[in-house]
This record gives C-alpha cells, structure tokens and sequence, in this order.
C-alpha cells in the first residue's frame, strides 16, 4: 500500500501533467491566430505587424519546444500540410491525429473491387507516392467527403492557412515580388529563425 507522501507526490506529477497539456494546447491556439495574423500582415506588406507576430510566434515555439522537445524529421510536405491544415489539428487534438493516420492506411491499403467496406479495401497508392500533390489532394477529398461517417471529423478546405502564392495574389504582388520581401525580411532576422 502507498504511503501518503508516494499518494501526494503521485498526485502533484498528474496535476504537473494536466498543467502542461493545458498549456500546450493554449500555445497551439495562440500560435494558429499568430502566424495566420502573420502571415496576412505579410499579405498586406504590414511589416511592422509582421514583425511583431512572428516574435510571438517564436516564443511559443521555444515554449512549446521547452514542453514537447523536438523528435525525428518529420518530411518537409508532411509539416506543411499540418501548418496549413492547423485550424483542423487543433479543433480535434489527438483524435485528429489518429483520423489522419487513419486515413493514411486507407490511402495505402489495396483497393478491392469485392467488398465496399473501409476496413477491407483502400484506395491502392503505392507507399512511394504517400505525401505526392496527389495524395493529399486524395487525403483531404476523403476526409471532406466521408471524414463525419468514416471518422466522426467534420474537414474543410477553406480553413487551411495560405500559401506564400496565395498570400502574394492578396497583397497584388507577383509571387516572385513577395517571396523576394519575405526573404530580405528573413536574411534581416524579421521573420522566423535562420535556417
């Protein structure tokens, strides 16, 4: 039997535990509305808003990295759909997580022309096409289509964050115009850590 020291001590790491997870999730929140602030200050060639944005968000990224510490390299394509798609990730935590590893293994799995049930046919991509143009375009057709009736997830498109291309077209700069601003903004330590 535990000792009351062992019980309080047991108590005071789950509470520590709950503490974090609850702040983890508020920097996910604060971190969504900053960059998309960010980014459409960007837009707007509001560069002091931008500024001001993207050092809020890098200091939720060093909180959230004092927190969750970084694991293993994540692909590049990956990471940006999960950026885009952040409204989504954040709405359904964990479970959205699941619903796209999910989805991933229907991607994956082979079709089968004799049953009409998820579990037992797929859409047959091959694992070297997994996070190509085409699978996601797939991935988020499925999720919007069968995501309530497969997944209990409601998916939309239009809460993805814009491209760079897409922010360019906003502010009436050619793509080439904003991408040059943002990276003098970038070489000038105003925007996000050196690479």
């Amino acid at each position: 039997m535990a000792t009351y020291a062992e019980e309080l001590a047991q108590w005071r790491q789950e509470r520590a535990k709950a503490q974090i997870a609850d702040r983890c999730n508020q920097i996910r929140q604060e971190y969504a509305e900053a960059s998309r602030e960010r980014d459409q200050a960007i837009a707007q060639n509001d560069l002091e808003t931008a500024e001001f944005r993207d050092d809020d968000c890098k200091q939720l990224e060093q909180e959230w990295n004092h927190y969750v510490p970084p694991q293993s390299q994540v692909d590049p394509r990956l990471a940006e759909f999960a950026r885009r798609n952040a409204t989504f990730l954040q709405r359904y935590g964990q479970k959205a997580y699941a619903v796209l590893d999910q989805a991933h293994q229907y991607l994956l799995r082979p079709r089968n022309p004799n049953s009409n049930d998820p579990r037992y046919t797929g859409m047959g991509f091959r694992p070297e096409h997994a996070y190509t143009p085409q699978y996601f375009r797939a991935l988020k057709d499925l999720l919007e289509i069968n995501g309530e009736q497969l997944f209990g997830v409601r998916y939309d498109r239009a809460e993805q964050q814009l491209t760079a291309n897409q922010a360019a077209k906003i502010s009436g700069l050619s793509p080439q115009h904003y991408n040059h601003a943002v990276r003098a903004m970038h070489a000038q330590g105003r925007l996000g850590q050196k690479k």
